[in-house]
């Protein structure tokens, strides 16, 4: 009797005990095979969706925000080159157009050659072309730009002939051997044609330059 009391005792005891000091039951065994596939898969998946967002990311980076900062920059970049540049270069043009031609019908070689000279009049305005003629290109050198550095470079050699009719004399060889002198009318006749080929690169600078300026930007006017 007193057994059987203890057992059922035991039991109610058992019954009141809290859930987690309970047997725990035992846990469902997997094959081993079954596990690693269900991991492979999990892993499989994650790294699918992982190069999904990478990609979609790049994409986004690539074609949204680049073009959209590289625009943006190019204008700004622009607008500074136009406001730092342009007013210089139309002050050469509107010197070469108007004084220089005084210049050279009074035949003052004097003032021709302090013009050509470093920091001249004439001199001061190749800086500011070359740096606008820049701003047309990015990472790469742009066909505008070329065709702009041609331009410049075509006003220089007007420039150096205008320095030759200035002098008087053709620059000789070693030790100035070979040098020969000008008289008046070849030192007018070369400043002439010098003159007319300079008007010619100018204008050929500006209208390359006003070509797909923007409505943001008042065009060069041109000399002739």
């Amino acid at each position: 009797m007193l057994c059987r009391v203890l057992l059922l005792s035991f039991g109610l005891a058992e019954g009141l005990l809290p859930t987690p000091l309970r047997s725990a039951p035992a846990p469902t065994a997997f094959p081993r095979s079954g596990i690693l596939a269900m991991a492979e898969q999990q892993r499989t998946r994650r790294e699918l969706l992982a190069s999904a967002i990478t990609a979609g990311s790049s994409l986004s980076v690539l074609s949204g925000l680049p073009a959209a900062v590289f625009a943006e920059s190019t204008l700004i970049t622009r607008q500074q080159a136009y406001t730092r540049y342009v007013p210089r270069i139309e002050r050469g043009r509107d010197y070469w157009a108007t004084g220089l031609k005084k210049l050279i019908i009074a035949q003052d070689w004097k003032s021709i050659s302090a013009a050509v000279d470093k920091k001249g009049s004439i001199d001061r305005i190749f800086g500011p072309m070359g740096l606008f003629a820049s701003s047309f290109s990015s990472k790469t050198i742009s066909d505008k730009t070329l065709a702009m550095n041609t331009a410049v470079d075509e006003l220089r050699e007007a420039a150096d002939s205008l320095a030759i009719a200035a002098a008087g004399k053709t620059s000789g060889g070693f030790l100035g051997f070979g040098e020969k002198k000008l008289d008046e009318s070849q030192r007018a006749q070369l400043a002439k044609a010098a003159y007319a080929k300079g008007i010619s690169a100018i204008d050929k600078f500006i209208m390359i330059g006003n070509d797909g300026l923007g409505m943001q930007f008042a065009p060069m006017d041109t000399i002739q």
